[in-house]
């Protein structure tokens, strides 16, 4: 079981300052905490997938912070409350990941591990509601 404590920015904070203080350089610290890069870089599939998210954001088409914008309003109007519901929560999910994913992307992480479990984790859930609901979102 694993017990860890999340850390907060405070506390990464006095770590880096108390590394560096102890003669860690800067470099080395970004360097460690840099983000791992696959060699074998990110699936065709979920790398075209993630060009059309980075896409929409940039564009303005999808907004970050509204989880509206990743509605595909034709078909979400036509759906119950409960399911209108279902499909609300699985967007601020799904925005949570694109937030990440696109924090990743302007930093230059773009082949990392880390962005590659996100973009899978994202298009997976995406493909699970709408197989059940159907094409709920516009990516």
């Amino acid at each position: 079981m694993d017990d860890k404590k999340p850390v907060s920015d405070q506390s990464k904070k006095l770590v880096d300052e108390t590394l560096i203080n102890q003669g860690v350089d800067q470099n080395v610290q970004l360097m460690i905490n840099k983000p791992q890069i696959d060699p074998t870089g990110i699936d065709d599939t979920d790398l075209e997938f993630m060009e059309k998210v980075i896409k929409m954001v940039e564009s303005g088409t999808i907004d970050v912070h509204t989880p509206s914008t990743l509605l595909n309003m034709d078909v979400y109007i036509e759906l119950d409350e409960q399911t209108q519901g279902r499909v609300d929560m699985n967007a601020i999910n799904l925005l949570n990941e694109i937030r990440q994913i696109k924090t990743l992307w302007d930093t230059g992480d773009r082949d990392s591990f880390q962005i590659q479990n996100l973009i899978y984790s994202m298009r997976h859930k995406k493909q699970i509601i709408e197989k059940e609901i159907g094409d709920c979102f516009i990516i």
